[in-house]
């Protein structure tokens, strides 16, 4: 059992050293700002919030695929919740242990958080590039899938390409969340 805690405790520094590895490759060590309460109170106690996200998680995976009636199904949807629990646990043992490593570093304490600050005509007019682009991408997108003979609905067009939309202004905002932290400005 003494083994068993030492291998686990070396696994856990092994993964806290490559998450501070990560946060300097990032260029968020020094960046790093106390966390929130609620943060801290959800990674002090991390399996019990981990079995709270991920038990109705594994609910809602169960009942898709009709636990509830079978025992066979049952017993994978318990076996799918607590691997679910297991690995959320870990990221939030994880996340403690990162914050306790800043809380012994000490915070940066110009760091400042992200403010977005928009550009001139405000989110009104975002919202309305946003729209006759996706209209533009619907129309387009179910007039190509129609010249190919493919039964395709409006429906299914509009939301594909919100999908697609939404991943481009994601990846648009992440770069420009990092390009703002970067060192240089």
């Amino acid at each position: 059992m003494k083994r068993m805690l030492q291998v686990l405790r070396k696994a856990e520094m092994l993964l806290l050293t490559a998450a501070l590895k990560a946060d300097r490759s990032l260029g968020m060590d020094r960046r790093f700002r106390p966390p929130a309460p609620i943060a801290v109170r959800v990674t002090s106690r991390p399996l019990r919030s981990a079995a709270v996200l991920a038990v109705p998680l594994s609910a809602l995976g169960g009942s898709t695929f009709g636990a509830f009636s079978d025992g066979t199904r049952f017993l994978q949807a318990v076996w799918l919740g607590v691997g679910m629990t297991l690995f959320f646990a870990l990221l939030l043992r994880l996340e403690r242990l990162s914050q306790l490593h800043y809380e012994r570093v000490g915070y940066d304490p110009a760091a400042r958080p992200f403010v977005h600050r928009p550009r001139a005509g405000g989110p009104g007019r975002t919202l309305s590039r946003l729209s006759i682009r996706w209209g533009v991408l619907t129309v387009i997108f179910w007039g190509v899938e129609r010249a190919k003979g493919a039964p395709v609905s409006w429906l299914f067009s509009g939301v594909a390409m919100a999908l697609v939309l939404l991943g481009v202004v994601a990846i648009s905002y992440l770069a420009e969340r990092r390009r703002r932290r970067s060192p240089t400005r």
